[in-house]
């Protein structure tokens, strides 16, 4: 059953993906901006851009303090970037676009996860990269660290301590979602739905699941408590059942799905990325790993023009020390 109508079907997949997880935090949901959609980057840049302009012009040094002050809640990839980029971005574009906010030494950026480490999933040695170059770019850290309430004015935390500041980007999780008509017992860890080794979810008959909304646990022996929420898991998962359900009405033996784990990457500002090749257990980190991100990145579009005009970009942004992308639009 869909919002507006009904359809009836021989095989049913969810393919739904996640939506953002604000831990029952009614606060942190109505006052922090959201970093998921493209929509929501355009919306956390207009934001971020309208805050800095009222900075550069109110006179009230505790305001000015707090619009300049931004607090990323999460460790994770999205989180080491936007922490890394703001951090650049105060000592450059803000510095030459805002000449009144140069010598203030107001900017101040704040990463918060309430894990143990920076880029949990990936290796100790990019953690421990990610955690030093974002030290370097005077990112303060704070690892261990449950954000429990967020008013719009004061970021707390579960140790009592707080920061007061207007801008708190919340990247710190994600949850699958409850369908109606599917069995509570069906879903695991995250609201994910639990699949077989044929992404069939549990109990049902011809009723599948794959990507993020999923979780196949115990059945892949290199991800025992199930894979990562990642695209290439949900693209080997589509294909692997679009193969399935071929083998099915062809009565053929169908495959079993096995996770091929291509490596982990993650970008933390110019020139200095993290990279994981798992199989050969091989590390990258500085200037070479950015430069495998931008490929991989760029390989990704679709077209040529597309990769040509973004690589112009990047590489203007690059030498330029500067990027033009500040105009304020609106998403729908």
């Amino acid at each position: 059953m869909l919002s507006n109508s009904e359809f009836t079907y021989d095989y049913l997949v969810f393919a739904t993906g996640t939506e953002t997880n604000y831990f029952g935090m009614e606060n942190v949901k109505k006052n922090a901006i959201l970093m998921k959609t493209l929509d929501d980057a355009l919306n956390m840049r207009n934001i971020l851009l309208q805050r800095i302009e009222k900075a550069a012009i109110t006179k009230n040094k505790a305001e000015k303090k707090k619009l300049l002050t931004m607090v990323v809640a999460g460790g994770g990839p999205t989180d080491v970037e936007v922490s890394g980029i703001f951090a650049e971005m105060s000592k450059t574009i803000i510095q030459k676009e805002y000449p009144e906010l140069a010598n203030l030494g107001q900017t101040e950026i704040y990463l918060i996860d309430g894990g143990k480490a920076l880029l949990a999933p990936m290796s100790e040695k990019s953690q421990k990269y990610t955690y030093q170059s974002l030290e370097q770019l005077e990112v303060q850290i704070k690892l261990n660290t449950q954000v429990i309430d967020y008013d719009g004015e004061k970021v707390s935390f579960k140790d009592g301590t707080y920061i007061k500041t207007k801008n708190l980007i919340w990247a710190a999780g994600v949850s699958a979602m409850i369908f109606k008509g599917i069995p509570i017992e069906c879903y695991g860890k995250g609201k994910r739905l639990i699949v077989d080794e044929h992404n069939k979810i549990k109990g049902t008959d011809n009723i599948y699941a794959i990507g993020d909304t999923c979780i196949m646990e115990s059945i892949d022996k290199k991800f025992p408590l199930g894979h990562p929420q990642v695209a290439q898991v949900a693209i080997q998962q589509g294909k692997n059942l679009a193969y399935n359900l071929i083998a099915l009405n062809s009565n053929k033996t169908q495959k079993s799905f096995i996770y091929n784990d291509k490596g982990s990457m993650a970008i933390i500002g110019r020139a200095k990325a993290v990279a994981d090749i798992p199989n050969s257990k091989i590390h990258f980190n500085g200037f070479l790993a950015w430069i495998m991100w931008l490929f991989i990145h760029i390989m990704s579009l679709i077209n040529y023009r597309n990769r040509l005009k973004t690589l112009y970009n990047w590489s203007v942004a690059y030498f330029t020390k500067d990027q033009s992308l500040r105009m304020i639009v609106r998403p729908k």
